[in-house]
């Protein structure tokens, strides 16, 4: 989760019980698109790791004649999960389509960025640390050759040799590589560079590129550990593990060692943009591994199923935050739901129904306490006039602070009533954000009329330049309606206007989120106004008082 929509949350309700601290009764002390491609369901049978063809003494045995292309040229390897595009000009991936995704268009995919390759090199380069080595692998043309499922590049000349060994997954969104450099017929250390990060290319731009999303990730014992493009400095860190790779907030491209830990590298790279400098992730990964073994990818959606399938612990990679033991659950009931009615803004609609039936007890205990502060309110302002009139070391003091707890207890009212079953329902709040923003089964969902993509904001106003969420907007009135009918023990009507700022606030927060996240939110507003015009009907003190009214001829007649 983020960590500034957390604060943004949590600032907003301390403004609101800040107001209510100050300026109600309390006890004196003198000190919060279009629709997506269903993803396939993966095979239930669990497939064995791919094996290279060759060993690692094998892949070297032709040092000694010269070996390169006449031309650069591009290879092909269709699966049908993927379709995957590499260059034999340094053996580099410059395209993987993803055929169960779709862009905005409807076309296959691409977490491949054209731009990013073309200015700071594409992924699966191989490198050395010698840079006259460096430059000559990254220039001249391999010998490609594919054979089904296999496909190999090499090059021989000036006493340097290497071959690059793929073979790929038909089954599932992995590929083996097995790589080996050697210089005058001794093996050399040689690295595989992730470069230009990895991620959804059908995103504006703006979105495309935010660093806030793009993290390069490795695993440390069953735990997966994160480094944020926006926290990278200049100077680059080194780790060592068995899993690492670089994400977005769907898609992953994972570096899978077949048995002990490799030394990796991350560092940031920026190439010019139209507007200003952009930033990617590079992660290099030690390409040294034993004899006849490879080193696993895995590039593809960051689902739950896929990820299990190529490795039982890569599908802890999924991270829904702080509030994740909400999260799952969420998640787990949203899915269930969207299988019986097929559209997940209905699902979010049903299941935002069902918690509020639940927390329903917590608001009626929440608005009930709130209603009987109201009716002993001329009680307490009339001992906080005379609190204000005592001096700091009165001790008088303390027999206003026993009046005003034996008040409260004469009625019965708890002076964090009206706060705690709100506060309660904060984590469920923030694990629903969660399981909204990070569950790829939303991304591209529809709901119906203009919103054709859970996972990004409603955009359908435009106003000059500004582009305007219209559930956010709606979401703004019914709180404002909300905030209306909610009885407040706060009756300055100065303060009482401040309190009409909240509204906008939580508007200005749920700007940018996703229509997914908005839509819960409204919904659960409707529902509130609904149950709060139910609590007013039945528990309010003019409910009360008519309940009184006709009571009393009853006990006239009865005496």
């Amino acid at each position: 989760m983020e960590k500034r929509v957390i604060f943004a949350f949590i600032l907003s309700f301390a403004v609101l019980y800040a107001f209510r601290a100050l300026y109600s009764p309390s006890a004196p002390t003198e000190t919060p698109s279009d629709v997506q491609t269903p993803t396939p369901v993966p095979p239930t049978k669990s497939l064995a790791p791919p094996n290279p063809p060759a060993e690692k003494s094998e892949v070297l045995a032709a040092s000694t004649k010269e070996l390169r292309a006449e031309k650069a040229e591009e290879f092909e390897v269709d699966t049908p999960l993927y379709t995957a595009t590499f260059s034999n000009v340094g053996g580099v991936l410059k395209s993987y389509k993803l055929k169960a995704y779709s862009d905005d268009k409807g076309h296959p995919l691409e977490l491949i960025d054209q731009s990013a390759g073309s200015k700071v090199g594409w992924p699966l380069a191989v490198t050395t640390g010698d840079k006259t080595l460096d430059e000559e692998l990254s220039s001249a043309p391999f010998v490609g050759r594919k054979d089904g499922d296999l496909l190999s590049f090499e090059k021989a000349a000036n006493g340097l040799h290497m071959r690059e060994v793929f073979q790929f997954d038909r089954e599932n969104y992995e590929f083996a590589l097995q790589v080996a450099v050697a210089k005058d017929g001794k093996n050399i250390p040689s690295y595989i560079s992730w470069r230009g990060g990895v991620g959804d290319q059908s995103l504006p731009e703006n979105q495309r590129t935010d660093p806030a999303k793009k993290n390069a990730v490795y695993q440390t014992d069953s735990a997966y550990k994160r480094v944020n493009l926006r926290s990278l400095k200049d100077q680059e860190q080194d780790f060592t593990t068995i899993r690492a790779g670089v994400e977005d907030q769907y898609f992953l491209g994972m570096f899978l060692f077949p048995d002990s830990p490799a030394p990796i590298k991350v560092r940031k790279q920026e190439y010019p943009a139209p507007d200003a400098k952009t930033s990617v992730l590079t992660l290099s990964v030690a390409a040294s591994v034993p004899e006849g073994r490879a080193i696993r990818i895995y590039v593809g959606p960051k689902h739950r199923d896929w990820l299990s399938k190529a490795d039982p612990q890569l599908a802890n990679i999924i991270d829904y935050g702080w509030f994740e033991f909400i999260a799952r659950p969420l998640v787990f009931c949203l899915l269930w739901i969207h299988s019986y009615i097929g559209n997940f803004g209905w699902a979010i609609i049903l299941l935002t129904i069902a918690l509020n039936v639940v927390l329903f007890p917590l608001r009626l205990k929440q608005q009930v306490s709130m209603l009987k502060m109201q009716k002993i309110q001329p009680h307490m302002r009339r001992l906080q006039d005379q609190y204000k009139k005592l001096k700091a070391t009165d001790p008088r003091r303390e027999q206003v602070q026993r009046e005003m707890m034996n008040l409260y207890k004469e009625h019965g009212v708890n002076p964090m009533g009206g706060c705690l079953p709100l506060l309660l329902q904060m984590p469920l709040l923030f694990g629903f954000y969660s399981a909204l923003s990070y569950s790829i089964e939303l991304r591209r969902a529809p709901w119906m009329l203009w919103v054709k993509d859970l996972s990004q904001p409603d955009y359908i106003i435009q106003v000059g330049s500004y582009s305007i969420p219209v559930l956010a907007i709606l979401m703004a009135i019914s709180m404002f309606v909300q905030q209306k009918l909610t009885p407040t023990t706060n009756v300055d009507p100065a303060q009482a206007k401040m309190m009409m700022i909240m509204p906008l606030m939580f508007t200005f927060m749920f700007w940018s989120q996703s229509s997914g996240l908005v839509l819960y939110w409204l919904t659960s507003n409707l529902i509130g106004i609904i149950q709060q015009v139910f609590i007013n009907k039945y528990w309010s003190p003019h409910a009360e008082a008519k309940l009184g009214a006709r009571t009393r001829p009853k006990e006239a007649s009865g005496s």
